[in-house]
């Protein structure tokens, strides 16, 4: 289902005879009969299955809801700070072990009758499916709605409330209209064995590890492989303590660690200095990161990435980062050097930071007159360089989408047990797969209780509109999945659905940013979804478990995420505002950004003819035709290195930017490089053995010593003492990163 770059095993025969690559076919294919055909796949999960394991047992239900809203609850309560603390779904992995132990442990083997069935409280020793569906339930908690951000804007921007009733719907139903949209495309995203999800990998690998079980590649590696004594769960638990520990250096005691940004050290008197060698506001050029967190959190996990996957980013990531924006800013294009190189903030003609407040109505519509009167809007030439590559990469996605998937696309829509299944697929036939009908319900309820929110509460957003965004986020599912199952790096409609609604309806910034929530967010919920259903298809759970844990866990998380903003907006004076730092709310404050430019300004005028950014539309005509010659040259050369090249994945790279700091791509490439290709080809025992693990111990260790270091310091005021590794107003020693190029700082 995907090209030759989207098949990990596809580079290591590049070197190779062809007598080889031919033994090497034919190897594979004999493994994808009774194994998966990807290597990385094989080096993970184990080709077996018990089906007579207990899976949604009473423990399982217990500890899931528990998780559920204690992660909620947590991550939307930091969600509003300065610096959020996000717990990722990792740690309730490693918590719900000791957890399912302990009650495998306390509770009783007794049976308690329910009309038809009985459920037993501790059917058997707590096992591997227990595990999962506790984190997969989990995992649809984990997340921060964005449609919160939506009513948090609603409210401080435009002084609108919807009160409990109109959040919770817009906030489930855009969740559950991702959720039926992931069941309904399951046959394309998750089934397939060339829909890898890399970073389910690292998932599953752990739970191997806890739970003792080794894939068979791996048994056989060991068997013939001198210098693999070390177990699984001993190297775990070493590469945990070392992250752990680790992490306290960058995260509290000497941050600087987190850029090392060493040519601002040369002359931190110099402007041109600062934005070339800043990996915080500027191009990073030169600078580096030595914390684990950062790659983490902007990228997947670089050692659960193919490295043919990871030089398509990096490509792009120098290509548009390091070669265009500079260019842009250095020659004053889009009159960039009034502001500063890198940052998201509007601003007016003079210089100045964008005063939105002067050009809305009482009712919030634009007034015209007082825009005409005040300012165009002007952004750095780096987010306009953004904008351009996020059209780019739409574009070519629709394209690629159709050279390479399209005729494996329509066999599956002809048949859904057509395709390259493998032995998990098969295995998994062994379950009653969930009908299509159950999500057609849900989308159905979902789509209705959609309509009677708009219609309802004061979404500025007429009914037609709701329709056009569901019609738009099923239509950029496919292809978008397509590229994510691959990359796990998914890429935005974010754009799109702004420009859309801007172009029908300029002006309605609140019915800008309810269209986007319908369009967008339905996607990326999606997403999210039909990555937890690849993760149960790894670990063989039945699929109407899976369904039944996936919602309710989106359920409680919906309400608990709601809840508890209420309860902040309501109980800390000035929230969101520099006055009740650290309650800055920097993630809401993006979104109404966003719906400046898009929904009060509107596409009509920022990239009109007249405009100075009107070049940027073009991009996305560019990216509509950049695979083109590509598919066409690997036609003729297959066997050349141009069957490396994927567009898509190439316009991926400075997806993150920004706000993602810009020393991080170079350092995630390098580490994929030394990992997924030295030593993935010279050490390939050792590789499929521990790469994952490590990958799970790294940021087990991290995500731990975060939640230690928060509460145990942070949260109480407990500063480190001030010193050169810690400097509050410039931590990477660039300050003049932030100022535009005559020196005067107008970062917002």
């Amino acid at each position: 289902m995907v090209s030759k770059i989207d098949l990990p095993s596809s580079i290591d025969s590049e070197d190779k005879k062809d007598d080889l690559s031919l033994e090497r076919a034919k190897i594979n294919d004999s493994l994808s009969i009774e194994d998966s055909p990807i290597e990385e796949v094989r080096a993970s999960i184990p080709p077996t299955d018990d089906p007579t394991l207990p899976t949604a047992t009473f423990r399982a239900w217990i500890w899931g809801i528990i998780f559920s809203a204690a992660i909620s609850f947590t991550n939307q309560f930091f969600w509003f700070r300065a610096n959020p603390l996000t717990i990722k779904v990792i740690v309730v992995q490693l918590l719900a072990f000791p957890a399912g132990k302990l009650s495998e442990k306390l509770l009783p083997n007794y049976e308690i009758p329910f009309g038809f069935f009985k459920l037993n409280l501790n059917p058997c020793p707590f096992n591997v499916k227990e595990h999962v569906l506790i984190t997969v339930m989990a995992n649809a908690a984990a997340t921060s709605f964005d449609a919160i951000d939506i009513i948090v804007v609603q409210k401080l921007y435009y002084n609108q409330d919807w009160g409990f009733g109109g959040g919770i719907l817009l906030v489930l139903t855009t969740s559950l209209l991702g959720f039926g949209f992931a069941g309904v495309l399951r046959r394309f995203l998750v089934r397939p064995a060339s829909m890898v999800w890399p970073i389910n990998l690292v998932n599953a690998t752990l739970f191997h590890t806890l739970h003792k079980e080794v894939p068979k590649e791996v048994a056989d590696a060991e068997a013939v492989t001198p210098g693999l004594k070390l177990s699984r769960n001993k190297f775990f638990m070493i590469a945990f303590t070392a992250s752990f520990c680790w992490y306290f250096f960058p995260g509290y005691i000497i941050p600087v660690l987190t850029s090392i940004s060493w040519i601002c050290w040369i002359k931190k008197d110099s402007v041109l200095v600062s934005q070339i060698g800043s990996g915080v506001n500027g191009l990073g050029i030169g600078s580096f990161t030595l914390d684990w967190s950062q790659l983490a959190a902007w990228y997947p996990s670089p050692l659960a990435i193919p490295w043919v996957v990871q030089a398509n980013m990096l490509a792009g990531f120098v290509f548009f980062i390091w070669f265009l924006v500079p260019i842009i800013y250095y020659t004053d294009s889009w009159e960039s050097k009034k502001f500063p190189l890198y940052n998201t903030h509007q601003y007016d003609i003079y210089g100045h930071v964008f005063n939105r407040t002067r050009v809305l109505t009482p009712e919030q519509y634009l007034n015209e007159t007082a825009y005409e009167e005040y300012s165009p809007i002007r952004i750095t030439g780096f987010f306009a360089i953004c904008y351009g590559q996020g059209l780019a990469a739409l574009g070519a996605i629709i394209t690629h989408t159709i050279l390479y998937n399209g005729k494996d696309i329509w066999r599956r829509l002809k048949s859904a047990r057509q395709g390259d299944d493998d032995i998990h697929a098969r295995l998994m036939d062994n379950y009653k797969e969930v009908p299509d009908y159950w999500y057609l319900v849900l989308f159905v309820i979902a789509l209705g209780l959609s309509f009677a929110t708009v219609v309802h509460w004061p979404s500025d957003m007429p009914w037609w509109a709701l329709i056009v965004a569901v019609i738009l986020a099923f239509v950029w599912l496919l292809p978008i999945g397509i590229i994510t199952a691959i990359t796990s790096q998914s890429p935005t409609i974010s754009m799109i659905t702004e420009w859309v609604y801007g172009a029908i309806r300029p002006g309605h910034p609140i019915g800008n940013m309810i269209f986007k929530t319908y369009g967008y967010i339905t996607v990326r919920q999606a997403l999210l979804f039909a990555q937890d259903l690849k993760l149960g298809h790894y670990m063989k759970i039945p699929p109407r478990e899976m369904f039944a844990f996936q919602v309710v866990g989106t359920i409680i998380a919906s309400f608990v995420s709601l809840g508890t903003t209420n309860y902040l907006m309501n109980s800390i004076p000035e929230i969101c505002t520099k006055a009740a730092y650290p309650w800055t709310c920097p993630n809401a404050g993006l979104f109404g950004a966003s719906s400046v430019i898009w929904g009060l300004i509107g596409p009509g005028r920022f990239f009109a003819s007249s405009s100075l950014y009107f070049g940027i539309a073009f991009f996305l005509l560019g990216g509509f035709l950049l695979p083109i010659p590509f598919y066409l040259l690997k036609k003729k050369y297959p066997n050349s290195w141009v069957r490396h090249v994927s567009i898509p994945v190439f316009m991926l790279g400075p997806a993150p930017y920004p706000p993602a700091p810009t020393n991080v791509a170079p350092v995630w490439a390098f580490i994929g490089f030394v990992f997924n290709y030295v030593i993935k080809r010279r050490a390939n025992a050792w590789w499929k053995k521990y790469n994952y693990v490590l990958s799970a111990a790294l940021d087990s260790g991290v995500a731990i010593c975060a939640i230690v270091i928060f509460f145990a310091f942070q949260n109480t005021e407990i500063k480190f003492p001030a010193w050169w590794g810690n400097n509050a107003d410039s931590v990477d020693q660039c300050p003049l990163a932030t100022a535009n190029w005559s020196g005067v700082d107008v970062y917002a």
